[in-house]
């Protein structure tokens, strides 16, 4: 495939570029080693920020209960799409445009279906109120046709934090957040296969579908990552960095940004277009680093500097011991729990276990990285306790 070939040529000009030296340095590593687990944080979590989502609820599908889609606008390249169809036992099938996301999202997140399929997709504002229309071919084959239309314009009245039900509760805990929404009008109609589909809300007086303008969500995913360590910095100061490459041939840079006294702030950037920039925080205790937080920023971190400081995007805080809580943006303490680490060998086993809001209790998050060698392996579940 021409695109990884091409990934492949570029990965030591991203290099350059996630890092700031000239991309023809080597690469080594380090004689010395700065501890067994310290260098990686085992979680694999997303964040995204949509301009368009859309949703219909189907009354009367066998299988499908919700189409969606996400759209992302991209100065100069056509929209990144994904239209998610959720099937009436939980399950989700993620459907990309962009075939290049859809092979590294499916070579890395477990519990779901992922195929690329080109997408069309039409949007615009008839006195104020959202228009829209969708069309793609669904992972069955099935020609997908969604027209929309708003009973009124997009309001942050009918938005806010959205409850995910029992949508790919095996594999994701999702924070989801409408900034300004719209319901439906009965003008809105979904076909498959030219067939229309009458639409209704999961609980009565809900309607069949809702429009947002600017969604945020910010996820937990199931999955599983390989880190192949090739370098290490010598010393825990300001500029120095770990480069890990994956099983998909990303580079994953871990930047030490600053140092007060033993705690240490980390930024994440990488090439993968799945996995993006992270800031991570942890304190030097003893010949370990623990972790206190990490934040997900949304941001492909390679093409942007590091400062001014990153929207805040999704954060784990793990700060309170036994404790730990997530915040989206500006909105604290959105899932809140017990967390516990253990360490077994060479491998460290972080378990996230929410107690709040009640949707979440059934979503426990266990993050797991192993070391081999030079090798971290990653491996991330989500489920009942």
């Amino acid at each position: 495939m021409a695109s990884s070939r091409n990934r492949i040529v570029l990965m030591l000009l991203a290099l350059g570029l996630l890092i700031g030296v000239p991309a023809w340095l080597p690469i080594t590593t380090s004689a010395r080693s700065v501890g067994p687990l310290e260098l990686v944080q085992p979680f694999l979590i997303t964040y995204d920020r949509h301009d368009h989502h859309v949703v219909v609820f189907l009354a009367d599908h066998p299988d499908y209960s919700t189409i969606e889609a996400m759209i992302t606008l991209r100065r100069g390249q056509p929209p990144r799409i994904r239209a998610v169809i959720s099937q009436r036992d939980g399950l989700q099938v993620d459907h990309f445009n962009d075939a290049e996301l859809a092979r590294d999202w499916a070579g890395i997140f477990t519990g779901r279906q992922t195929v690329y399929r080109p997408i069309h997709f039409e949007a615009r504002n008839v006195h104020g109120l959202p228009r829209l229309r969708l069309r793609f071919t669904s992972y069955r084959g099935e020609d997908m046709d969604l027209y929309f239309e708003g009973a009124a314009p997009p309001s942050p009245e009918v938005g806010g934090f959205i409850n995910p039900l029992g949508n790919s509760q095996g594999a994701s805990l999702p924070l989801m957040w409408a900034n300004a929404s719209a319901a439906s009008t009965g003008a809105t109609v979904l076909t498959i296969d030219e067939v229309p589909f009458a639409l209704g809300g999961p609980v009565p007086g809900v309607p069949g579908g809702f429009y947002t303008r600017d969604f945020r969500i910010g996820v937990f995913r199931a999955g599983r990552l390989e880190l192949d360590l090739l370098s290490a910095p010598s010393r825990l100061e300001a500029g120095e960095y770990w480069v890990y490459r994956d099983q998909l041939e990303n580079l994953h840079l871990y930047e030490i940004v600053t140092v007060e006294g033993d705690e240490l702030t980390l930024r994440k950037t990488t090439t993968s277009p799945v996995l993006t920039e992270e800031v991570v925080t942890a304190e030097r205790v003893g010949e370990r680093l623990e972790l206190r937080s990490v934040g997900a920023t949304g941001r492909r971190g390679y093409e942007y500097p590091a400062s001014p400081p990153p929207p805040a995007g999704i954060t784990l805080n793990l700060s309170t011991p036994g404790r730990f809580s997530v915040s989206l943006d500006e909105h604290a303490d959105v899932v809140t729990g017990t967390a516990s680490r253990e360490e077994h060998a060479s491998t460290e086993v972080w378990t996230l276990e929410p107690v709040e809001p009640s949707w979440a209790t059934s979503r426990q998050v266990t993050a797991a990285a192993t070391r081999d060698g030079d090798v971290y392996l990653i491996d991330n579940e989500i489920g009942n306790p």
